[in-house]
């Protein structure tokens, strides 16, 4: 589904990310008859404040947020501090693949999660993290030519660790010269699969599609998002081309809707 780009934010390429992916997601589901949102890693509140103008009720949680977001709960997605059956809809973006122990986050999302509720978890695809490991040398190179020569400063923000939002909030660590030599060619893990090509399987959609039936889910069907280039290259170039890449099978974005089939709402 296309999306007007009109009144997304135009100095910061994180921000554009984020919400023209939500935007998408909101028009492609049934929002009727949702009142309480639980959003889990809700980061610097980007997409907590498009959310509470939709929802009346929008609960941002996050173990380690990256801004001063209003009515902000510090909390582990796998020990989550509220009422059972507290929330109509669970919205996380790029999440889940930073989860350790995703059977107790699942298990706590379904508690919290009011009979008839929603779920809808984005996460990063292979065609991403396939991008990501042959890119990075040309990211390097962007990022070296930048140091010596005499470019206009990029003056818009970014994520702390890349676009794909690693944990928000987390303090980078100094790195030896010899890891920054191989950082220059290697990108560190994204998530938390272990390796590379861990990460390439387990970034398909194919597998999210099967771990969450395996945890009692029924996936309503996925969507794909956009096609986000690693490491802000190009930002807020070539956007037709990225739409048309990922409706053709390009997409560095999933979100998956699932649904509990039982038909009750919180209050």
């Amino acid at each position: 589904m296309r999306v007007n780009i009109e009144e997304l934010p135009t100095k910061n390429w994180h921000h554009f990310l984020r919400l023209r992916d939500l935007h998408q997601i909101l028009t492609s589901i049934d929002t009727a008859g949702v009142n309480c949102v639980l959003e889990l890693g809700a980061g610097d509140g980007i997409q907590t404040d498009a959310l509470r103008k939709i929802f009346p009720v929008v609960v941002p949680v996050d173990i380690a947020p990256s801004g001063d977001v209003e009515g902000m709960v510090i909390a582990d997605v796998a020990k989550l501090p509220f009422e059972d059956a507290s929330f109509d809809l669970i919205f996380s973006s790029n999440l889940l693949e930073h989860v350790e122990n995703l059977d107790a986050a699942f298990s706590e999302m379904k508690r919290v999660l009011a009979p008839g509720g929603v779920m809808i978890h984005s996460m990063p695809t292979s065609v991403w993290k396939f991008s990501q490991l042959i890119l990075r040398p040309v990211a390097s190179i962007f990022r070296i030519t930048r140091s010596i020569m005499p470019l206009p400063p990029v003056t818009q923000p970014r994520a702390q660790q890349g676009s794909h939002g690693m944990l928000e909030g987390l303090t980078p660590t100094k790195r030896s010269i010899a890891k920054k030599i191989v950082g220059t060619l290697i990108p560190t893990i994204h998530g938390v699969s272990g390796n590379h090509v861990t990460e390439l399987l387990h970034f398909r959609p194919r597998w999210w599609h099967r771990r969450f039936e395996n945890s009692g889910f029924a996936v309503d069907y996925s969507l794909p998002l956009y096609f986000h280039s690693p490491y802000d290259l190009l930002p807020y170039r070539f956007l037709k081309l990225r739409d048309f890449l990922s409706r053709n099978g390009m997409a560095s974005v999933y979100a998956f809707v699932l649904r509990d089939l039982r038909n009750t709402s919180c209050d």
